[in-house]
């Protein structure tokens, strides 16, 4: 019956999932317009959320009759929309393109409804057993626990001049759509390494129990080519060396990565460079993994009484970082917020709601005091 109960399990998330994939539409067209040839447009649509007039967005606005149609909510009386993941494809795409943990392998899973989500996972499985013959099995179970997940509000304000609103080029759209989505992947980027869990996700640095890597002295040291490998053993011991691994660290790491040298001789300070020519590819055959650089990785962690300040290293596998979404973007434009009227800008606002969640802390492992130089 154990058996029975975890398939059923995995038999309901593989469906969802299913559900999930079939939802992502493949054109960025709401759903019933696939054969528009016109594109959402962001500047026409804060343009007549601003000032009311629709004449000059109407696509945009059947956009949004849809998404309210299908999802009823949003408050346009109040200068609110929602656009929803499925309807605007290329501002989720430019979001994967900018977010370093989804390029490293994070599961999105987007149209998210209700809360809190619970994802079963197993815990322990089948113990096996040497029995004399006629001798009972003794029976083992298999356990199972979940993860769970619940929304959190990601927002980002960005303000546009009113000269950029009325051009509506292709370039100034680009733009727009760049500004938005490099917001959102940044606080995506933060709360899933490092988030608190206060108002927004635990990250992986405050998920419990994941595997930790420091260096001997209490002081930090220097991160090496070798001390991946170092990381690499403690996924091992939890049978967790698998999937898509990669590394997401501070460029400053890297740079030493690359420029590593070897000493020829005892007492030579330089040496030959371990890497060379000091390429992100050559590193990444160097130590078998990708490599993914992001600046928003603290770099004044200090350790220990030596002064050093250090900064952090994340290996693992990251498709078990789990990265959900409710319903699409909350957009709200005003010209009269703050100092917006006087200097002749539209501030805009957009709202996800997110969380995160590690699947299995043994998946991944931080050091937390690589010195920086």
């Amino acid at each position: 019956s154990e058996v029975k109960t975890v398939q059923a399990s995995l038999t309901a998330i593989d469906t969802r999932v299913k559900e999930v994939e079939a939802k992502i539409h493949p054109k960025g067209y709401v759903a019933g317009l696939e054969d528009e040839k016109q594109k959402f447009s962001f500047l026409r649509a804060i343009n007549a959320i601003k000032s009311g007039d629709w004449r000059q967005a109407g696509f945009e606005r059947e956009v949004f009759e849809a998404t309210k149609k299908d999802m009823s909510q949003g408050t346009d009386s109040a200068g609110g929309y929602i656009v929803p993941t499925t309807q605007v494809m290329e501002i989720i795409e430019m979001l994967m393109a900018e977010s370093v943990v989804i390029r490293a392998g994070a599961t999105v899973i987007n149209n998210l409804t209700g809360s809190p989500i619970e994802f079963p996972k197993q815990t322990g499985g089948a113990t096996g057993y040497w029995t004399a013959e006629n001798n009972a099995i003794t029976a083992s179970d298999l356990t199972l626990g979940q993860v769970t997940m619940s929304p959190r509000q990601a927002g980002a304000l960005v303000k546009l001049s009113n000269r950029l609103l009325k051009l509506s080029s292709p370039s100034a759209e680009q733009m727009v759509r760049r500004d938005i989505s490099a917001c959102l992947a940044n606080l995506i980027d933060l709360a899933a390494l490092r988030g608190t869990g206060t108002a927004q996700p635990t990250g992986i640095a405050n998920t419990l129990n994941i595997n930790t890597f420091d260096f001997s002295g209490g002081n930090g040291g220097t991160f090496r080519l070798s001390n991946v490998a170092d990381m690499e053993y403690e996924l091992d011991l939890d049978n967790a060396l698998r999937g898509k691994l990669a590394i997401i660290t501070h460029p400053r790491v890297v740079n030493q990565m690359k420029t590593e040298r070897i000493a020829n001789y005892s007492g030579q300070t330089a040496g030959n460079y371990v890497i060379l020519p000091m390429s992100d590819q050559n590193l990444k055959d160097a130590i078998g993994y990708e490599v993914f650089k992001t600046t928003q990785l603290p770099v004044n962690l200090e350790k220990g009484t030596s002064g050093a300040i250090c900064t952090e290293v994340y290996f693992g596998n990251w498709e078990e970082l789990l990265i959900g979404q409710w319903g699409g973007l909350e957009i709200l434009a005003s010209s009269e917020t703050s100092d917006a009227f006087a200097k002749n800008q539209t501030w805009v606002r957009v709202i996800q709601e997110v969380d995160v969640a590690v699947r299995h802390p043994e998946s991944f492992c931080l050091c937390n005091d690589a010195i920086i130089t």
